[in-house]
This record gives C-alpha cells, sequence and structure tokens, in this order.
C-alpha cells in the first residue's frame, strides 16, 4: 500500500459525520408580513425612549442585581464548560503512570516488573460523533444565552409595567385625594344647609354618602401601589432590608409631580426580521439544532470505533532502578471496536434521540406561534389604547372646559356652588379614567417592544457564532 494511502484514507473518513444536517423548519408565514417600518424600530435600550431617568435606573438595577438572571447566567457559565469539555474529545489524552507487578512462572520461579510512563489515548472521530457532540453543546451553549436574554426582555417589560403601574397609583390617589377634598367641603356645605333647613335629611346623607365612596376606593389603590413596589423590589433583586423600604416609601400626592410619561410612537405594522429579533425563538431553534446533531452522535454508536494507544517510559525489575538503571520502553496500539451485543441499546439511543428531536421540532413550531401571537396581540393593542386615550383625552378636555365655564358662571351668582361642585366632581371622575388609559398606552407599548424581541440579540449571536 502506497505510504500516502493510510493518511488519506484517515482524512476522507473523518470528514464524514453521521445523522442528518440540520435544516431550519419551513413555516408557513402570512404573504404580506415583510414590511420595512417596524423592521427599522432600534429595538436595543428601547426603554430610553420613555425619557424617565428613574425608569432607566429601575432597569439597570434589575439587570444587576434580578435573582432569574443571575440563574440563566450561571446556566450559560455551565454550558460553556460542557462545550469545552466536548471539545478536548478532539485531543488525544497523555496521562502519567507508574505500575508494579509480580508474576509466578510455571517452572516456580518469580519476577517483578515497575514500570513509569506517559500513556497516549486517541479517538479517530471516523464517523463524527464528537463533531456532533460538540455540536450539540455549542448549541446548547447559543441556546442558554438566548434563553437569557429572552428573560432579561421580560424583567425590562416587567419592570417597566410596573413602574408605570406605581406612577398611575400615584395619580390616582392624588386625584382621589383633590376629589375628597371638594366631597368633605360639599359635605360640611350640606351640614349647613341642613342647620338653615334649607333641605332635608335625606340630602345630606347623600352628600355623605358620595364622601365615603371615595374613602372606599382610596385603602384598595394604596394597598395596590405598596403590593407593586415590592413586585419591583423582588425585581430588582433588593434585600428584604430594602423591600421593607420600599413597602413604606410615600407616594407623591402632587398631582402634577405624578404625571405619567408619554408612550413613544411605534410603526404598526409586522417586522420581517421577526424571527430572528425574538431571543426565545433563537433559544428554540438552538434546541432544535442540539436536538438534531444528538441523533447523528448517537448513530455514530453503530459504527467501528478506531482508537490509538501507545507507552512510553522506563521499565525496571527492581522499584529502586526505575529512575537510574531502567530500560527505556514503548508500545503502540491501535484498536478497532464493533458494537455488537449492545445494537439494541444504540437503537433505543438513536430511537430515543429522533424522539427530543420531534419534541424539540414542535416546541419551537409553538414558539414561533406564540411570537407572532404576542405580536399581533401587541399591536392590537397599542392600537386601541392609543384611540381610548385620545377619546379619554377629549372628554377631559371638553369637561375642564365645562368647569371653568362654570366657575365663572359661579363667580357672576348664576350657578350655585352646588352645582359647580357636581361638575368638578365628574371632571375628577373622568381624570380617573384619563390616568387608566394613559397608563393602558404605556403597556401595550411596552408588550409591543417585548413582543418585537428586545435588544440582546447581538450578544447571543456571538456566543453562537463561537
Amino acid at each position: 500500500m502506497n505510504k500516502f494511502s493510510v493518511p488519506l484514507l484517515t482524512l476522507l473518513l473523518s470528514a464524514c459525520a453521521i445523522g442528518p444536517d440540520y435544516q431550519r423548519p419551513t413555516i408557513d408565514l402570512p404573504e404580506q408580513w415583510q414590511t420595512a417600518k417596524t423592521a427599522d424600530v432600534d429595538t436595543r435600550a428601547w426603554w430610553a425612549q420613555f425619557s424617565d431617568q428613574r425608569l432607566q435606573t429601575l432597569i439597570n438595577e434589575s439587570l444587576n442585581n434580578n435573582q432569574d438572571l443571575k440563574i440563566a447566567v450561571a446556566n450559560i457559565e455551565a454550558s460553556a464548560a460542557a462545550l469545552g469539555l466536548a471539545r478536548t474529545d478532539f485531543l488525544p489524552s497523555v496521562n502519567a503512570a507508574i505500575s508494579g507487578a509480580r508474576e509466578r512462572y510455571i517452572d516456580g520461579s518469580t519476577d517483578s516488573i515497575y514500570q513509569a510512563g506517559l500513556l497516549l489515548d486517541y479517538e479517530f472521530d471516523l464517523w463524527g460523533r464528537i463533531r456532533r457532540a460538540n455540536e450539540a453543546a455549542a448549541a446548547d451553549l447559543a441556546a442558554d444565552a438566548f434563553t437569557r436574554d429572552a428573560l432579561q426582555n421580560l424583567i425590562v417589560a416587567q419592570v417597566s409595567n410596573a413602574y408605570f403601574q406605581s406612577r398611575a397609583l400615584d395619580r390616582r390617589i392624588a386625584l382621589l385625594e383633590r376629589l375628597q377634598v371638594t366631597q368633605r367641603e360639599n359635605l360640611q356645605l350640606q351640614q349647613k344647609r341642613l342647620q338653615a333647613g334649607l333641605i332635608a335629611a335625606y340630602d345630606l346623607e347623600q352628600a355623605r354618602s358620595e364622601a365615603y365612596v371615595v374613602d372606599a376606593q382610596l385603602p384598595a389603590l394604596r394597598a395596590a401601589r405598596v403590593q407593586t413596589l415590592t413586585a419591583l423590589a423582588v425585581l430588582r433583586g433588593v434585600s428584604p432590608k430594602a423591600m421593607t423600604q420600599a413597602w413604606q416609601q410615600q407616594y407623591a400626592s402632587d398631582v402634577d409631580a405624578s404625571a405619567l410619561p408619554i408612550a413613544p410612537d411605534v410603526p404598526m405594522d409586522l417586522p420581517a426580521s421577526l424571527l430572528e429579533r425574538r431571543p426565545d425563538i433563537r433559544a428554540a431553534e438552538q434546541r432544535l439544532v442540539a436536538a438534531n446533531a444528538r441523533i447523528g452522535e448517537a448513530k455514530a454508536a453503530y459504527f467501528p470505533r478506531l482508537s490509538l494507544t501507545g507507552i512510553a517510559g522506563a521499565a525496571s525489575q527492581a522499584l529502586a532502578d526505575l529512575l537510574d538503571n531502567s530500560e527505556q520502553v514503548w508500545s503502540a496500539a491501535a484498536t478497532l471496536s464493533q458494537p455488537l451485543t449492545d445494537i439494541r441499546r444504540v437503537g433505543y439511543r438513536v430511537d430515543a434521540a429522533e424522539a427530543r428531536y420531534t419534541g424539540a421540532d414542535a416546541f419551537y413550531q409553538k414558539t414561533v406561534q406564540i411570537a407572532f401571537q404576542e405580536t399581533l396581540d401587541a399591536l392590537t393593542s397599542v392600537d386601541a389604547a392609543r384611540a381610548i386615550m385620545q377619546a379619554q383625552d377629549q372628554r377631559v378636555e371638553a369637561l375642564l372646559k365645562a368647569y371653568q365655564a362654570a366657575q365663572s358662571r359661579y363667580r357672576a351668582g348664576d350657578l350655585s356652588y352646588l352645582e359647580l361642585l357636581d361638575v368638578e366632581r365628574q371632571l375628577r371622575a373622568i381624570e380617573q379614567e384619563q390616568v387608566i388609559a394613559q397608563l393602558g398606552l404605556l403597556q401595550s407599548t411596552v408588550d409591543l417592544y417585548r413582543a418585537l424581541g428586545g435588544g440582546w440579540q447581538s450578544s447571543a449571536d456571538t456566543v453562537a457564532a463561537k
């Protein structure tokens, strides 16, 4: 045989990789979904578009301290170590060893032999088993990185929604407290009118009942605000002591100070790059890549495994002479092993790997479906929330004009104080609905940004490329 035949044959065999090569599953996408407007939206650090420094501070604290994110980072580190371990299978294993043996022969004589040296063990990756294992480990690492990105996206959305909720509750409480002052003034006026004989007791009790309505609403709003603050504390990963401080935090009683930020405009189109922008989709696909590679890893066990073992060192009949008067020895052996009785075990492992791939494929398809559902729902919610807020703004503007006109008529003596208080009560009630509409638009916008994928793909792409 030509001296180049064996290396060439080894090279050709090592180019083989048993098992299917990965191909992205075909997805039935809508024909008109690839639009350009939303694709141009920069979702990296999208919360900065709300122009709220306090929100940015809370988000930065959450990204640095959230316990779920720490778990995700630990999973990435574990997967990176697993990939490093898988890559070592490409290299020969070299270990130092020392051994001693004593033998008795048929003639009754005995002999001792002591050896010290280096042991070599190397497996030729003829069928791509090691390469498939590395492909799977790399995909697992990328999947964990994308999972962390999806978690970051979710946490930022949760922090933003909780923060806007707390701001909205602050404003609603402040508006109710202002209405409470108006109701108490009305109650005092009615008490004076009753004493003057101008009204019946029924009118006084009706005014008292309206005042109690506000008194009953305030505790529920204050409790909801406290729960929102403690939820924010958990998202930020703070200690129980800091959580208690958040629980004791006072709300902003000034109506103007509790004004909500303005929601930024987001183009109302489906992005063409949704499959690439959503980290949860990328994570599901990487899990599918890993499952596909493990089919090849399992199938490679059907074929013979070629390994090279060797030893080089010193040997002596006396342990004391092992280092000084020993003989240099070496040996090398190639082993070709083929599974026989384990064929059924290999078949079961292949069946299990194929079943896991089927499950990973279904999970990927479901993740894509959920992504489109969330995006379409978010687009619908933003559109509806914007229309509701515009209508509420117009209601408040109209009623504010009516209240100003009522004030002018009251000062001119053409309107009673009770009628003025009634107009103000209507205005304060509509302002409550306006705050709820503003909060709905803010939270719908946050949900849309989250549905569009957040802004951490670049870091996970770097991991996936390694």
